[in-house]
C-alpha cells in the first residue's frame, strides 16, 4: 500500500485528537471530510477519463469493423479472381488442345486435297486424252454414234463430279483456315484477359495487405485502450471502496465521539456528585470536630484538605523480556510502560488544548530509549501528522501498541520485536509541547487505558 494511502487511512483510524501542537490544527473529522471530498473529486475525474476512453474505444471498434468489412470484400474479390483465372487457364488449355487438333486436321485435309487434286488432274488429263482418242477411234472404226455419245456424256459427268469434289475440298479448307484464325484470335483474347486478371489480383493482394495493416493497427490501439480502461476501472473500484470505507469510518468516529462524550458527561456528573458528597461529608466531619472542640474548650481543628487528582506519577519500570511470546490479552495488568519518565495526562481526562487523552504521555529527556511492551511485528514506521515519528506494533488478536512523538525510529516495517527491545528514541516530533513518548494501546482500533494494562 502506498505511503500516502496508509498514512491517510491510519490518520482516519487514529484518535481524533493529536498531540499538543504549537498551533491549532484541523480535527481528524475535518481532515477526513476533506480527504473524502478530494477522493470523490478524483473519482469523478477518473470516471470522466473512463467515459472518454470508452468513446474512443467505440469509435475505433467501428473503424475496425469497417476495415474488416473492406478486408472481407477484398478477400472475396481475390477468391473470385482466382476462380476466374483457374477457369481461364482451363479454357486456354482446352482451346490450345483444340487448336492443335484443328491444325492437325487442317494439315491432313490439305494433304488429302493436294492428293485428290493430283489424282483429279491426272484423271482429267487421262480421261480427256482417253476420251478424245476413244471418240476418233470410234469414228474411224465406224462404231455406233449413239454409244460414242453416251460414253462422252459419262466422261463429262465424271469430270464435273471431280471438279465439284475439288471445289468442296477447297471450300472446307477455307473454312478450316478461317476457324483456325478465329481460334488464334480467341486464344490471344484469353491471354489478354489472363494478364488483366493477374494485374487485378496483384492490386487486390496489395489492398488486402493495406487493409490488414489498418486492422492490425486498430487492434493494437484497442488492446492498449482496453488495458487502460481495465486499469482505470480497477482504480475506480479501489477509490470507490476507499470512499465507502472513509464514509463508514467517519460515521463510526462520529458515533464513537458521541458515545465518548456521553460517557465523559456521565463520568463528570458522577465525579461531581462524588465530590459534592465527599465535600458534604468533610463539612459534616468538620462541624462535628468543631462542636467537640468547642465543648471541650479546645481550639478549632484545621479543615481537611481536598483530595487532588493523581498526576505526575513517575514510571521507572521497563518491559520484561521474560514475557516474550506471551499472548497479549493475557498480559493485562502485567505490562510495563515503554519508557522511564513522568506520566502526564490520564486516559479519558480532558486535555488543555481540547478533547481527552486516548493514551498516556510519558515525559522524558530527548534521546532516551523507547522499548517494545510485548512481542509483535512492526506494521507502521513513519511520520504522521499530529503524531510525529510514529511506530505501530501489531501484537495479534486485534491488539496494537502505538509509540508517537519519537526523535528517531529504530525499527522498520516487517521487523519482529520482543518485550524490552529498543524501537525508538524519545523526542518531541509532530509539534509536541514537551519531550517524551506518547503511548496508546488499541483493540480493533478502539483505544484502551494503558494504565489498566500496566503494573
Amino acid at each position: 500500500m502506498p505511503r500516502r494511502l496508509l498514512v491517510s487511512l491510519f490518520f482516519l483510524l487514529a484518535t481524533p485528537f493529536g498531540f499538543a501542537a504549537a498551533k491549532p490544527s484541523p480535527t481528524p473529522s475535518q481532515n477526513a471530510v476533506k480527504d473524502r471530498a478530494a477522493k470523490q473529486a478524483e473519482l469523478k475525474d477518473l470516471r470522466g477519463q473512463i467515459q472518454q476512453l470508452q468513446k474512443q474505444l467505440t469509435a475505433n471498434e467501428s473503424s475496425r469493423s469497417e476495415a474488416a468489412d473492406a478486408l472481407k470484400d477484398s478477400e472475396q474479390a481475390i477468391s473470385e479472381a482466382n476462380r476466374v483465372l483457374r477457369e481461364l487457364a482451363q479454357q486456354r488449355e482446352l482451346t490450345s488442345n483444340e487448336l492443335a487438333r484443328l491444325e492437325a486436321d487442317i494439315a491432313r485435309t490439305r494433304t488429302h486435297i493436294r492428293a485428290s487434286q493430283d489424282r483429279l488432274g491426272q484423271l482429267l488429263a487421262s480421261r480427256y486424252k482417253t476420251g478424245q482418242l476413244e471418240a476418233w477411234r470410234l469414228l474411224l472404226n465406224q462404231k455406233d454414234p449413239n454409244q460414242v455419245s453416251r460414253d462422252l456424256t459419262y466422261y463429262k459427268h465424271l469430270a464435273r463430279a471431280q471438279q465439284a469434289l475439288a471445289k468442296q475440298l477447297e471450300t472446307q479448307l477455307g473454312e478450316l483456315n478461317q476457324l483456325a484464325e478465329e481460334i488464334r484470335q480467341k486464344n490471344a483474347e484469353l491471354q489478354d484477359i489472363a494478364r488483366n486478371k493477374q494485374q487485378q489480383r496483384a492490386l487486390l493482394v496489395n489492398e488486402q495487405q493495406e487493409k490488414q495493416a489498418v486492422v492490425s493497427k486498430l487492434s493494437k490501439q484497442i488492446a492498449v485502450q482496453r488495458d487502460q480502461i481495465e486499469k482505470l476501472a480497477a482504480d475506480e473500484k479501489r477509490l470507490t471502496a476507499l470512499t465507502e470505507r472513509l464514509n463508514a469510518i467517519i460515521r463510526q468516529q462520529e458515533a464513537e465521539r458521541a458515545r465518548q462524550l456521553a460517557k465523559q458527561r456521565e463520568e463528570a456528573k458522577k465525579r461531581a456528585e462524588a465530590q459534592a458528597k465527599a465535600k458534604a461529608e468533610r463539612a459534616a466531619r468538620q462541624a462535628k470536630k468543631e462542636q467537640a472542640a468547642k465543648a471541650a474548650g479546645k481550639p478549632i481543628p484545621t479543615p481537611e484538605p481536598e483530595p487532588k487528582e493523581e498526576s505526575g506519577k513517575t514510571n521507572e519500570v521497563l518491559p520484561d523480556p521474560a514475557q516474550a511470546g506471551s499472548n497479549f490479552a493475557a498480559l493485562k495488568g502485567k505490562l510495563a510502560l515503554p519508557a522511564r519518565g513522568t506520566v502526564i495526562g490520564r486516559f479519558g481526562a480532558p486535555r488543555g488544548e481540547g478533547g481527552t487523552w486516548k493514551g498516556v504521555m510519558i515525559k522524558a529527556n530527548n534521546g532516551q530509549t523507547v522499548h517494545a511492551v510485548a512481542t509483535g511485528r512492526v506494521v507502521f514506521a513513519d511520520w504522521l501528522r499530529g503524531f510525529g515519528n510514529l511506530l505501530i506494533i501489531d501484537h495479534g488478536g486485534g491488539y496494537m501498541s502505538l509509540y508517537g512523538g519519537n526523535e528517531s525510529l529504530l525499527k522498520r516495517v516487517g521487523d519482529s520485536v520482543k518485550p524490552a527491545d529498543v524501537i525508538a528514541t524519545v523526542g518531541n516530533s509532530g509539534g509536541m509541547a514537551e519531550s517524551g513518548v506518547y503511548f496508546e494501546i488499541r483493540y480493533n482500533s478502539r483505544p484502551l487505558d494503558p494504565q489498566q494494562w500496566a503494573k
